[in-house]
């Protein structure tokens, strides 16, 4: 008899510890802390990009940029004592395959946030995920649309110029130019629909009217219809909103029917990459771009020019190779968070808190950003400056 009772008090014992238990797991996933808060042994983020698929030249420098971050946060001792660790995922520049990755990293992993992705239409569809389980995302697109309208991205934020600085110092380049009318080829995707609507919304503003209207899909080989309709609609320039391979596609194009109409692109091609696509047919292109493309050139007394400076050389001496302005957004996308978790805001609210409230000029590789609960990315126009191709390399357009 004596075992028997023995027995049932052990099975009553299992049961009320493990109520125990199922309590504080699920307080610990209400407040977002698991992985953090103040008695964590290490900060678990996640971060989503395109290291392959169409936006490799996007995610690429995003991801080693990633890798060499946390490298020397956790050399240096991690944060506040506490290692870091940011688990990378590839979304192999698919929609379908980012919101995967993101619901893993958010329930299997559980993150503190989630960085990415490179793209705006994955960045969108990760979007949504982001507002419903309440997860800080910041992500590495362009698309304004990301954190716009601002009630419906409160837990989203972004480190890259939106496309309205961009048509903003694109529309400045004009006007000095004295071109007034432009045709316009975008890419169907997110990131060409906002960039176009944005190209529309402001044209009048600055005395440009669009004649010629076109799109193109990223995997068309070759553009030669649209363009042919934009040569014959007396267009003084052509506007291009897309990332490679398109843009270069369409430069090629552009030489092979003599148009010789300036051609404008978007911050989407500022990198190498663009450059090595369209080779000869590149010279001349214009882009609004970030800084690093050409950190030689900043001068000394810019407040950007350390944290460029010192950015550019680790990435150089570990990679062998150049960062480009989206290694920027990776280096910002994470830098921000880190800065959240250096102040002690180390749970999934807090987070968001710090990077609306906190985030006051922080300067980073891409601009100074000032962040509130009306500007999730931060930036202004003077973020960006012209840029061309000259004798084969980006130059800075002076």
């Amino acid at each position: 008899m004596k075992k028997f009772y023995a027995f049932v008090f052990m099975i009553a014992f299992v049961f009320v510890l493990a109520a125990c238990n199922g309590e504080d797991g699920e307080g610990q996933e209400a407040s977002g802390e698991a992985n953090g808060g103040d008695d964590a042994e290490v900060y678990k983020i996640g971060a989503i990009y395109s290291k392959t698929g169409p936006n490799n030249p996007l995610g690429e420098p995003e991801w080693n940029t990633t890798e060499l971050i946390v490298e020397e946060i956790n050399a240096a001792g991690g944060i506040n004592g506490i290692p870091l660790e940011v688990i990378l995922a590839d979304d192999e520049s698919t929609q379908e395959k980012a919101t995967q990755e993101m619901n893993r990293l958010i329930h299997d992993e559980e993150v503190l946030a989630v960085l990415g992705s490179s793209g705006s239409t994955e960045s969108l569809a990760m979007k949504g995920i982001a507002m419903e389980q309440e997860v800080p995302l910041v992500s590495a697109a362009a698309s304004i649309q990301v954190v716009e309208p601002v009630e419906e991205s409160t837990w989203v934020f972004k480190t890259p110029q939106n496309d309205v600085h961009a048509v903003e110092n694109i529309y400045m380049y004009l006007e000095d130019e004295g071109i007034e009318k432009i045709g316009i080829l975008t890419d169907s995707n997110a990131y060409g629909e906002s960039g176009r609507e944005q190209l529309e919304a402001m044209a009048e503003d600055y005395g440009i009217e669009i004649v010629a209207k076109e799109v193109y899909n990223m995997e068309d080989a070759d553009m030669s219809t649209q363009l042919t309709k934009i040569n014959s609609s007396g267009a003084e320039a052509l506007i291009t909103w897309g990332t490679n391979p398109g843009p270069a596609t369409i430069a090629v194009n552009m030489k092979d029917l003599g148009m010789e109409i300036p051609h404008v692109s978007s911050h989407g091609v500022a990198n190498q990459a663009f450059i090595d696509l369209a080779q000869d047919a590149a010279e001349g292109v214009v882009i609004p771009t970030g800084r690093l493309l050409f950190p030689s050139e900043i001068p000394e007394d810019d407040p950007h020019y350390e944290v460029i400076s010192d950015f550019y050389e680790k990435y150089t001496d570990k990679y062998d190779s150049e960062p480009t302005n989206f290694a920027s957004y990776g280096y910002d996308n994470l830098m921000l968070v880190v800065d959240a978790l250096e102040a002690g805001a180390t749970d999934r609210a807090s987070i968001r808190d710090h990077l609306e409230n906190n985030i006051t000029d922080w300067v980073g590789t891409s601009g100074t950003f000032n962040m509130s609960s009306e500007d999730h990315n931060g930036l202004d126009t003077d973020s960006l400056v012209m840029a061309h191709v000259k004798k084969g390399k980006w130059q800075f357009l002076k």
